[in-house]
């Protein structure tokens, strides 16, 4: 069920439990009023309003329980005003039945609606002391350990045993009328040592400022005044309202009054005698919150007059000064700058500083300046202003005398050892949150570069075609894998197929490493894609992907690529090298693995026309079922090993054989493995490998 609907069936059982009491206490005024029915204290006394009672006191606390259960923060002040605010309530009510019964507009029915003045009394005296136990639990379990639970729940368990004794069902079962008071008084010992010692949990006290403790201390004294004029109606109001058997008389009810006055109490007599150490405290966290804003300074980038104000603002209120002021010495010049100033006027502070050097001297020895009366002091001679004691602390890292920051009070020898102790501490943390600075803007370009190389990898790795995105069929199947070994890398492959039976294949590797590589990469794809869709041999491609890459590449940079076009319906492959790595070609037929060296000149190496010269090795050959090839760059062949062994053609050549037998996939995987394992996944270069194998 939910929260809100439980709530509302407790609140129906308890104004229907409420109703009952008033209607037996109502009823038992008709049998006295009527003396022919002979039935004389046949329900105040009986076992059904006993019954009735009590479950009204059980559901009423539960219901309360329930409304003050989910108490999250800890605010204080606005508890105790809320606990006033329901007091204040139950006050209105008890002076307005008063006013009601003084009336005695309706004299015969007097009886009856003093009953119900009663009732309504009795309802607001027990909702106000079921909401200060309820709020009071609260305060108790701050913080909440295994023992106060154990003690509440003892308190709750008197609570509930004081109910059980009310319905007569405890002397029931002990069958000895003369062991009850000694029951009820070991009970009651029981429940005022457990009422002493949750009363004395009063932790939260501590950690309200002077202020909160004021505010505080003022609404437990108005709880208290609720508290007395509850019990004086308690006392009283049956009286006033001529009623012979109150039901005041509950054990249950005397419990939460007495509970209530002992927590009220104790609260009271603690924050009073913490008064004197607030200011303590309030120095204490002052000084924390200073270093917590200092830290926060060297660990975000915050520029330096963020820094400086936080030491200054720090300085000021842990050493109570009056005033203060920041001065640095310019890196250029090395003249003194005032950076920061608080609470002091220009004339003052120049008057403090005439003809002394006090950034400089505290900056050469490394030490504090305090002078804890100026009056009095041979270097302030002729001094006039108000300030009677100055501390300066200089602000140092290990690498850099930045300056120092100046206190000044009013009051001679106001400046204590702990104080100028925390304003080192300060001057210290300021000094590394100035250094960090210069190094969070130093590191912020890095950042700025990586995050751009982070965009240039995802953007290249849109450009290389994914295993997914690559032919798979009867035909053909391609397998990849590429790898960077900085953010971006110069390496490329792709396949394009203009027709169905056609695949035109690219893979390459762009001279040198990083984004510079990365953009010609760029490049090179464009080209590719821009000719393979052209109607022209690899000869032609060949010679207009160098005649377009001369154009758009740098001197000092080339290429080496290797282009092939596959014919699916002859079984052909066409394959030019242009300064790039042999492919290993395995005959299935011949189960043989031959290098295929025949090539030219890399791209972007001769960048006229007489590049065509060169070209003249075009690599022609058929395959068969089973035949596949395998292309790579040089990132594979130079990976080395701890004693500088590149990983060479020999053990490539090994490793495609030892994986001949397999599918692509695994082949692929297998010289990955061997390539890493060999140098210790350590890269110097990118790699890429390439198999195409035909089914």
């Amino acid at each position: 069920m939910r929260p809100k609907l439980i709530n509302a069936i407790l609140l129906l059982i308890t104004l229907s439990l409420w109703i009952g009491v008033l209607g037996i206490r109502v009823f038992e005024i008709g049998v006295a009023i009527f003396p022919n029915i002979n039935r004389e204290n046949m329900v105040v006394d009986g076992l059904v309003y006993k019954f009735v009672i009590a479950g009204f006191h059980l559901s009423l606390a539960i219901f309360i329980s329930r409304l003050f259960r989910k108490i999250e923060k800890l605010d204080v002040p606005v508890l105790m005003w809320r606990l006033f605010m329901v007091g204040m309530v139950g006050v209105v009510i008890i002076m307005l039945i008063t006013f009601l019964n003084r009336l005695q507009l309706f004299n015969s029915l007097g009886k009856y609606f003093a009953e119900l003045y009663l009732m309504l009394g009795y309802l607001a005296v027990l909702v106000f002391f079921l909401s200060a136990t309820f709020i009071y639990r609260r305060f108790i379990f701050y913080p909440r350990t295994k023992r106060k639970i154990q003690l509440w729940r003892i308190f709750l368990s008197l609570l509930g045993l004081a109910l059980l004794m009310e319905t007569e069902v405890i002397n029931r079962l002990v069958g000895n009328a003369n062991l009850m008071p000694t029951i009820r008084v070991i009970g009651f010992i029981v429940f005022l040592a457990t009422t002493i010692i949750l009363s004395s949990n009063v932790r939260w006290s501590a950690y309200l400022n002077f202020s909160q403790k004021i505010r505080v201390l003022g609404l437990l004294g108005l709880i208290a005044l609720v508290i007395a004029t509850f019990i004086i109606a308690i006392v009283r109001l049956p009286g006033q309202l001529s009623i012979q058997n109150p039901p005041n008389d509950s054990s249950f009810v005397f419990m939460l009054i007495v509970f209530s006055i002992s927590y009220t109490l104790f609260a009271i007599l603690f924050l009073f005698f913490n008064l004197p150490t607030t200011s303590v405290f309030e120095r204490e966290s002052v000084e924390i919150a200073s270093f917590s804003n200092i830290n926060q300074a060297i660990q975000s980038n915050l520029d330096d007059s963020e820094i400086l104000r936080n030491l200054l603002n720090g300085s000021i209120m842990a050493s109570n000064a009056d005033a203060g002021w920041i001065e640095l010495i310019d890196r250029d010049t090395g003249q003194i700058l005032v950076k920061q100033e608080e609470g002091i006027r220009e004339s003052e502070r120049d008057q403090l500083n005439r003809g002394h050097q006090f950034t400089h001297q505290v900056i050469e020895t490394k030490a504090p300046f305090l002078v804890q009366n100026i009056k009095r002091h041979r270097s302030f001679r002729g001094y006039e202003g108000s300030y009677k004691c100055m501390l300066v602390i200089p602000i140092l890292s290990n690498s850099q005398n930045y300056g120092a920051v100046f206190v000044v009070n009013e009051l001679a020898s106001s400046i204590e050892d702990v104080t100028e102790d925390s304003l080192k501490a300060f001057a210290e943390q300021a000094g590394i949150a100035l250094e960090n600075a210069e190094l969070i803007k130093e590191s912020i370009e890095v950042e700025r570069y990586k995050e751009q190389l982070k965009i240039a990898k995802e953007v290249q790795d849109q450009l290389l075609p994914s295993n997914s995105s690559l032919p798979r069929n009867n035909d053909v199947e391609f397998i990849a894998r590429s790898e960077t070994a900085q953010e971006v890398g110069g390496d490329y492959y792709d396949v394009s197929q203009p027709r169905d039976d056609v695949y035109r294949v690219a893979i390459g590797d762009v001279s040198g490493k990083g984004t510079t590589a990365a953009f010609y990469m760029a490049e090179i794809k464009g080209i590719f894609h821009a000719l393979t869709y052209l109607d022209m041999d690899v000869k032609n491609f060949i010679i207009n992907a160098n005649r377009a890459l001369s154009k758009c590449m740098q001197h000092g940079f080339f290429m080496s690529l290797s282009y092939l076009e596959i014919c699916a319906e002859d079984k052909t492959v066409e394959l030019v090298r242009a300064g790039h790595c042999p492919t290993f070609h395995y005959k299935a037929s011949e189960d043989k693995i031959q290098m295929l060296r025949e090539g030219t000149l890399g791209l972007g190496i001769v960048r006229n026309e007489s590049y065509s010269n060169y070209v003249k090795d075009i690599h022609k050959f058929e395959y068969g079922s089973g035949d596949f090839l395998v292309l790579y760059t040089d990132g594979i062949l130079e990976a080395r090993n701890e004693k500088g062994e590149e990983y060479g053609y020999e053990r490539l050549e090994s490793e495609i054989s030892r994986g001949k037998d397999g599918d692509a996939e695994e082949m692929a995987a297998s010289i990955i493995r061997s390539v890493k394992s060999f140098s210790h996944s350590k890269l110097d270069d990118d790699y890429t490998l390439l198999i195409i194998r035909f089914p």
